[in-house]
Formats: C-alpha cells, sequence, structure tokens
C-alpha cells in the first residue's frame, strides 16, 4: 500500500470513530457508558473488514481516547474518576485488537483465495485459446491444403495423361484446376481482408452510389456460382444515392450471396431487398438455408465461425466478418436473424444522415 492510500486508511479510521461517538452521543441517555462500548467495537469491526489491519488497530485506540474524553465521567477530560474504567478501556482495546486481527486474517485468505480464483481462470482462459488457435490453424490448413490438392491432381492427370484423354475429360480437368484456385484465391483474399480491417487499415472510397447498381455489380460478380438458382430483387422506388465505397460494399453483398447459395437447398430463391428506415439504408439479403442454432446467432460474425452443417459446405468462416469490418467502417450495423419457415435473414443498415442527392 503507498503512502497515500495508508493516509487514507488512518483518516477512514477517525471518520468511523467520530460516527460511533455520535451514536453515542444520541444513546448516552438511555445506556450507562459500559455499554456504548460495543458501538467503538463496531466500527473497529467494520475497520477491519474494509480498512485491513492497522487502520483497524488505530480505530481501537482513538475508540478508547474517544470513550473516554466523551463519556466517561468526569466528561471532557481524559482523568477517570472511577479506576475500574481503567479494565473497561484495557478490554476495549484488546477485544478490538482480537477482533482486527481475525477479520484481517480472514481478509487475506479471502484475497488469497480470490487471487488463486484468478489465475485459475487466466489459466483456463489461456488453455482455451490455444486450443482455439490449434484449431483455427488445422482448419486453415485444411481450408488450403483441399484446393491444392485438386489443383496438382487435375494438372498430373493433364501431364501424364494428357494425350491419352478426350477433350471433355481435358476440359472437365481444366475446369476443376480453375475453379479450385478460385476457391483458393478467395481463401487468400479473405485472409488478406481480414487482417486489414483489425489492422485498421481499410481505407474507403465514398461516393455517391445507386444502389441498384451495387445489386447488379454483385449478381453480375456470382452469376457463375449461383448458376440457376433465382434470386428476386426487390428495390423501394425511389431510393436516394448512398455515400459508400461502392467495391468494399460490393464485396459485402457478394459475400452475403456466396453464403446464402452454399447453405440454401438448390431449388430455394435468395431474395434481396433495399429500402429506406428511418433515415437507414436497409439492405437485406434473405435465404431457405438451415439458418443458425439459436444460442450461436451471437457468434455469426466471428471470425472462422461456421454453421454446422452437411461437410460438402466448404468455407473459410471468414466471409461474414469481413461484412460486419467493412459495413462498421462505413458506420452502419449488420445483423442475423432466423426466418419464421426456416432461413437466415442478413439486414444491413447504412446511415442516410448525409443523402447525397435523390435519385431522379
Amino acid at each position: 500500500m503507498n503512502l497515500f492510500g495508508a493516509a487514507t486508511g488512518y483518516i477512514f479510521s477517525l471518520v468511523l470513530v467520530v460516527i460511533a461517538t455520535l451514536v453515542c452521543e444520541v444513546i448516552r441517555p438511555y445506556l450507562v457508558p459500559t455499554n456504548m462500548v460495543m458501538v467503538y467495537q463496531l466500527a473497529v469491526v467494520v475497520a477491519a473488514v474494509k480498512l485491513g489491519l492497522r487502520p483497524a488497530i488505530a480505530t481501537a485506540f482513538l475508540g478508547v481516547l474517544a470513550f473516554d474524553f466523551f463519556f466517561v465521567p468526569p466528561r471532557f477530560t481524559f482523568s477517570v474518576a472511577d479506576k475500574e474504567y481503567l479494565i473497561t478501556f484495557f478490554g476495549l482495546f484488546v477485544v478490538g485488537v482480537i477482533i482486527s486481527s481475525l477479520v484481517a486474517k480472514v481478509r487475506e485468505q479471502s484475497q488469497e483465495q480470490a487471487r488463486l480464483s484468478r489465475q485459475a481462470e487466466q489459466a483456463r482462459i489461456l488453455q482455451a485459446r490455444e486450443n482455439l488457435e490449434r484449431a483455427l490453424l488445422n482448419s486453415i490448413s485444411h481450408d488450403l491444403r483441399t484446393p491444392l490438392v485438386s489443383i496438382t491432381g487435375a494438372l498430373s492427370a493433364l501431364k501424364g495423361e494428357g494425350e491419352r484423354l478426350s477433350d471433355q475429360a481435358r476440359r472437365e480437368l481444366l475446369e476443376t484446376a480453375f475453379d479450385e484456385a478460385e476457391r483458393l484465391n478467395r481463401f487468400v483474399g479473405n485472409l488478406l481482408d481480414m487482417t486489414r480491417i483489425e489492422a485498421g487499415a481499410i481505407r474507403l472510397n465514398m461516393e455517391p452510389s445507386d444502389i441498384q447498381e451495387l445489386v447488379g455489380c454483385a449478381l453480375a460478380a456470382m452469376e457463375k456460382r449461383l448458376g440457376d438458382r433465382e434470386v428476386t430483387v426487390e428495390l423501394s422506388p425511389g431510393l436516394p444515392l448512398v455515400s459508400l465505397d461502392m467495391v468494399l460494399m460490393n464485396q459485402v453483398l457478394v459475400n452475403l450471396l456466396d453464403n446464402a447459395n452454399k447453405y440454401a437447398p438448390a431449388q430455394s430463391p435468395i431474395e434481396i431487398q433495399a429500402s429506406v428506415r428511418e433515415g437507414w439504408l436497409c439492405l437485406e439479403v434473405t435465404d431457405r438455408g438451415p439458418g443458425v442454432p439459436p444460442d450461436e446467432l451471437g457468434r455469426l460474425f466471428d471470425k472462422f465461425y461456421r454453421i454446422p452443417v452437411p461437410e460438402r459446405v466448404g468455407g473459410t468462416g471468414l466471409g461474414l466478418s469481413i461484412c460486419k469490418g467493412i459495413v462498421e467502417a462505413h458506420g452502419g450495423k449488420i445483423r442475423g436473424e432466423n426466418r419464421n419457415g426456416g432461413g437466415l435473414r442478413i439486414e444491413i443498415l447504412l446511415p442516410l444522415t448525409q443523402p447525397v442527392s435523390e435519385k431522379p
């Protein structure tokens, strides 16, 4: 304890004695002086619990002096007419010291137990973090190796047996290698984007943007992956131009569409809606996939979080985390909720506090 802390403890000891003296003054007409000793002992207990051993002993000593000066005849002197009060003073001080020592010992034991509990909790958190890092490293290694193995296998087949393969077989192998290379490129890109967001290195190029154009760009980028899946787009009439980074928000929409496309049944549509709501642009992407277990909704935007679904669904577990980082960089909000009847709705809110202009 530093000097200031020690002085504060003794000041509070004096305050406790003053309070005890005032209480004794109030009850003095109804009690003999020896019974007031209990009030000072109560002050000692409070000091021992709240302030520690030394301030509690100081409280006991000051309590003896105050009791003598204010309540023992003759009052307002330190003289003692009845020598039996000396025994009372001695008893008050000794009992106060014993109580202080016992309470202080219990207090120290409690603090030691609390310290050990904190160390045990820190050790548990550290172990959990190490386990998580190990799991993430294994996951990343798996996601990196899987497309590399496919690319290597396709190219090896083309190199070793290319002349004996049919044109269709060679085309399929090349498509496989190309698709897996794209997948690997997206994975590495997601890792780099996540690193930029966490490092605060993301820079926004804000410009007035047409939401219809934003949706169109995202759908064009997803055209091959969406294939024949139906995508319905519903944009409220008269949407204003919105100040945003078109490239980054396009990435957000692509990630949401890619997520919906991976988890929703092939025959179910994906819906995109945009509207203005109380000064916010509201952009929604909904699907009819499995949704998210209710107790895991809070982890939906965590890094590397994946919905427990069949093995056929791959992914880095970074897409929604990147969306969250980009949306929040725009001063917006993003949240997810399960739909009635099954499926997931991701809602993005972008501020319209400074609308650029109305769309013609």
